[in-house]
């Protein structure tokens, strides 16, 4: 089985090592008010401009910069026919590492899909992570360092959350360690019910010191009970306590994003246009054709128009465990700090008006992929490796009943690139999923790629689906136990499909073709033709779309 014995022993030191980082200013769950501080905390613009904070620029630049040698091993590892690594790197050697300059840039996209998306997230990422010896060898690992963002809502963002609070330690070891998959995990059982009280207390304590409450508090704890590794359960682990991990401040990791959307009211539908927030461990953002504002993480929950010097600012509020939970619930709402904000006519921003922002999960809109956020043009991604685990495509068999992807979130993240608004986005034309023909052209059973021959900046797509490689992984989004056996299929099914070592697919050509993927865009500003191999490796990978 995948999960080895020798992890299960080198994850009990882990536990008093590696624990979550404490950061709430209130040293508990509920946030504190202070002065806000001087400085531009505030940024926005009203006609589509955008632009990065500087913290993440910093993060981004510092990364790309130590991964030169990265890129050395990975790429004499894969070996490509008749490619010179040296050259190929010798404009970064030159000028520096500069993602989409001198070398790639490339992101992962976790779907949601509940703990099935947290499984075969997890299993995938550890088939491309270069401390996994079985990656290297099978010429693959090591993408996790070298990728610069990583995007998750739902089930991939437990993930993210779970592996970014854990200083990104291996996935295995999380799972056998922290994640506790194999209690009974549902709502009403007592493991679960047992802790009602003592969340009963937490959350009225926030609410006693003047903050708004909803279900997503309550669910918000359940979920930093299973997936942050912290000796209170989370209460006073903060998003920006990412920060401050080694693993962060080395710069040796994807930046982190998670992402909710936001709907007009509890009783109006959601859709593609409902915009859509994100979190990393420096800022609270929303990126939408008729407002781009962001605002530092820790100063999520305040009220607008705060930010001028000596105003009240909230501390606290981005609880790790919170925004997993607005990121896997309907039923969350934060004060809206950009009230106000793109209310110029013609066209107002969706949320000028509002109090509180009603976040939602990410995928209700059936964008189960998040690629928005590593579509923004200002974040110059050459590629994102899109890791789908919904289940749109049911499966039923006698005694069973689950799901695997059949391309709809890839399509329904193109069809809002082609909306007037958002005319400034670039995205690779894909086939029809609400008609049948992606599922038909059998881009549901392997890899594949999109935007093969669209030039730069619009990124290539390598999409990633579930299915059953070596076992099948389709289990309902509502399950949330897990037996030892059906994990390690998880996770031997993710190996599978990042290697394509084995299984339905096996092709010992694999590790060229991705590689031939993710240095593609690079090989056009160095203003190198495909080699030969890359071209046959792009007629078998790449879809063939109208």
């Amino acid at each position: 089985m995948f999960l080895l014995a020798f992890e299960g022993f080198q994850a009990s030191k882990f536990l008093k090592r590696d624990v979550a980082i404490e950061g709430s200013p209130s040293g508990d769950y509920e946030p504190v008010r202070t002065f806000c501080p001087n400085g531009p905390n505030l940024r926005f613009s009203e006609t589509g401009d955008s632009r990065l904070s500087e913290a993440e620029t910093n993060y981004v630049k510092e990364k790309s910069s130590k991964s030169i040698p990265l890129w050395k091993d990975y790429l004499n590892r894969v070996k490509l026919n008749n490619f010179d690594v040296n050259q190929f790197l010798a404009k970064a050697e030159h000028q520096g590492g500069i993602g989409m300059n001198t070398l790639p840039s490339f992101g992962f996209a976790i779907s949601g899909g509940g703990v099935r998306a947290l499984c075969l997230g997890a299993s995938i990422l550890e088939g491309f992570d270069g401390r996994n010896q079985k990656a290297v060898d099978a010429k693959v690992g090591g993408l996790v360092q070298l990728a610069t963002y990583a995007s998750g809502l739902s089930g991939g963002a437990w993930l993210l959350g779970s592996w970014a609070t854990s200083n990104f330690q291996r996935l295995p070891i999380l799972n056998q360690t922290l994640w506790r998959l194999t209690e009974e995990n549902d709502l009403w059982d007592w493991n679960i019910a047992k802790d009602y009280p003592n969340i009963y207390h937490v959350i009225k304590e926030k609410k006693e010191s003047g903050f708004p409450i909803t279900l997503v508090d309550a669910w918000g704890r359940i979920v930093a009970r299973h997936f942050i590794n912290d000796h209170d359960k989370g209460k006073g682990v903060l998003w920006s306590s990412i920060r401050d991990t080694s693993g962060y401040k080395n710069r040796e990791f994807p930046f982190v994003i998670v992402l909710s959307l936001s709907r007009p009211s509890p009783h109006q539908s959601i859709s593609i246009q409902c915009p859509i927030y994100e979190y990393t461990p420096e800022d609270f953002t929303v990126w939408n054709p008729r407002l781009n504002a962001s605002i530092p993480i820790q100063y999520l929950g305040t009220a607008a128009p705060s930010f001028k010097d000596r105003d009240v600012c909230v501390e606290g509020y981005d609880n790790a465990g919170f925004i997993m939970g607005m990121s896997s619930n309907i039923l969350s709402s934060v004060p809206n700090t950009f009230r106000g904000l793109g209310a110029s006519p013609p066209a107002r921003f969706f949320d000028s008006d509002a109090e509180m922002l009603l976040m939602a999960d990410g995928g209700l809109a059936s964008e189960n992929i998040p690629l928005f956020p590593l579509i923004q043009p200002i974040r110059q991604l050459d590629v994102i490796i899109a890791i789908d685990s919904s289940a749109e495509e049911r499966v039923e068999t006698e005694g069973h009943t689950g799901g695997y992807p059949n391309g709809t979130s890839l399509y329904m993240t193109y069809l809002k690139t082609q909306l007037p608004e958002y005319s400034g986005y670039r995205f690779p034309k894909i086939p029809n999923a609400i008609d049948g023909t992606f599922f038909q052209n059998g881009y549901t059973k392997r890899p594949t790629f999109f935007g093969c021959y669209d030039p730069p900046p619009t990124p290539l797509i390598i999409y990633l689906p579930n299915y059953g490689a070596v076992a099948e992984t389709d289990s309902e989004s509502s399950q949330t136990t897990y037996t030892g056996e059906l994990i390690g299929q998880f996770f031997d099914n993710g190996f599978a499909i990042a290697t394509q070592s084995q299984g339905t697919t096996f092709d010992p050509e694999w590790p060229a073709c991705l590689a031939c993927a993710l240095i593609d865009r690079q090989m056009i500003r160095n203003l190198t033709p495909r080699t030969d191999q890359c071209n046959n490796c792009f007629k078998r990978y790449c879809a063939v779309v109208p």
